[in-house]
């Protein structure tokens, strides 16, 4: 994962010439206070259960991972965000998160119809996906009901 010190511009999609990969063009901006999102946790009543729901229904990676003064949890970094589930009973050290209040966690996606198939044939209630003018997205709780998203951008933003 790149420091913030050493990241001190955006990145914005460039539009891919036709059979290549898309790449990104640094774009400057103001220099501001936060530099970037750097984790997504979430804290659950049963981490590892909620480790299994991310892992088979949209096959992300989660690895067991022990720091020092932190309980087991499960995570995997997604581009230059990690991604962690923390047990709410395991000694977890942040602030405890409040009932019903739910962040909205979006991931996004090349292929969002393979996604929402995948949810589907794992028994997921969807919605969507539906057009939010730079994308189709589709939208699901998972186990513990925090919000999650999948975005596929629309051909115009790559």
């Amino acid at each position: 994962m790149a420091s913030s010190v050493a990241k001190k511009r955006a990145v914005t999609p460039k539009r891919r010439a036709a059979g290549r990969k898309a790449t990104r063009t640094p774009k400057p901006r103001a220099r501001m206070l936060i530099d970037e999102v750097t984790a997504i946790l979430l804290i659950s009543p049963n981490a590892k259960k909620l480790c299994e729901f991310y892992r088979a229904t949209l096959g992300l990676p989660l690895e067991e991972e022990v720091h020092d003064g932190i309980p087991l949890h499960y995570g995997y970094s997604l581009g230059d965000v990690h991604f962690a589930i923390h047990s709410a009973s395991g000694g977890w050290p942040g602030v405890p998160p409040q009932d019903a209040r739910s962040p909205i966690i979006t991931f996004s996606t090349s292929d969002l119809k393979s996604v929402v198939e995948r949810l589907f044939a794992r028994g997921v209630e969807v919605i969507g996906p539906a057009d939010h003018g730079f994308g189709q997205v589709a939208s699901f709780r998972d186990p513990d009901g925090n919000l999650v998203s999948v975005l596929e951008y629309g051909r115009e933003y790559w």
